[in-house]
């Protein structure tokens, strides 16, 4: 009844769209063979954590867990481990998320399926949050690879976005620059999608702070913050601590006037404008 590689597109800027759609979906759960109420779960857990609803994600969640000894399909069995990994961050279980998203991996990569792309990022996303910059390093410059591979550039863009920041962390901050600019023009933008393009946003804010640079590092968060609410989005479970704890360093960098005027006009930004903010790192 369903394609599992729904969720995935689901990722873009339909989401909330599909939270509708899956919502719908839920009602005609008891129809459904095991198989079938797997996949809906999946779209479930993941729209849901999307759009911040996060009770809704996280009810989503332990009716996969439930299930999880009853899936028999390796496909769908890595698919399932990756949703976990995006939402058990709502419970605080980094580690775990780590470890489910680390089995997607070994599993899609054991299918030879373009999704193994998607686990990298995962995994190099969480080891960075955790503070494992070098593993880190290695899985998303694996995930860059496979977007390039398979002409995936949202998967390309993030990557790139994600290594900019742990570039900024190592005080490399023209390679961060370079990976930033990359990252928006890995594509035209009117092919990035939003949450996309926030990613690369946030990323530049952290180049903008190492560089003293409050004020821009303000409007970029701003930008994303924006961006997000326009379609209805959040940031991801596994990196909104991380976000608040860089806008609260931000705002300790501006007096709070400026910091609220910086931020509301970068809130204002389209998303042409948030990627011509992106991709000017280059000139500072």
């Amino acid at each position: 009844m369903f394609r599992i590689l729904w969720l995935f597109w689901q990722m873009r800027d339909g989401m909330p769209e599909g939270r509708a759609w899956s919502q719908q979906l839920q009602r005609r759960a008891d129809e459904l063979n095991d198989r079938g109420k797997t996949e809906l779960l999946l779209i479930s857990a993941v729209t849901a954590a999307e759009v911040g609803d996060d009770e809704g994600a996280l009810t989503a969640l332990g009716g996969i867990e439930r299930l999880q000894d009853r899936i028999d399909d390796p496909y769908l069995e890595s698919a399932a481990q990756l949703a976990i990994s995006w939402t058990v961050p709502l419970r605080g279980d980094l580690d775990g998320a780590l470890q489910a998203a680390s089995k997607a991996l070994d599993g899609f990569g054991q299918q030879n399926v373009p999704f193994k792309g998607w686990a990298a990022l995962t995994v190099g996303l969480l080891e960075a949050t955790l503070g494992r910059d070098d593993p880190a390093r290695a899985h998303l410059t694996e995930a860059n690879e496979l977007g390039s591979r398979f002409g995936n550039h949202w998967l390309e863009s993030s990557a790139r976005a994600q290594l900019a920041t742990l570039a900024v962390r190592a005080g490399r901050l023209g390679e961060a620059r370079a990976l930033l600019v990359d990252s928006v023009h890995a594509s035209e933008d009117a092919k990035l999608s939003t949450q996309t393009v926030t990613f690369s946003l946030v990323a530049s804010a952290q180049l903008a702070l190492a560089q003293g640079d409050a004020r821009r590092a303000a409007m970029a968060l701003g930008a994303a913050d924006g961006l997000r609410k326009r379609v209805g989005l959040r940031a991801w479970p596994s990196m909104r601590r991380g976000e608040e704890d860089l806008v609260d360093r931000v705002v300790h960098g501006l007096d709070p006037e400026a910091f609220a005027h910086a931020f509301a006009a970068g809130s204002k930004f389209n998303r042409r404008e948030a990627v011509a903010l992106v991709a000017s790192s280059e000139r500072n």
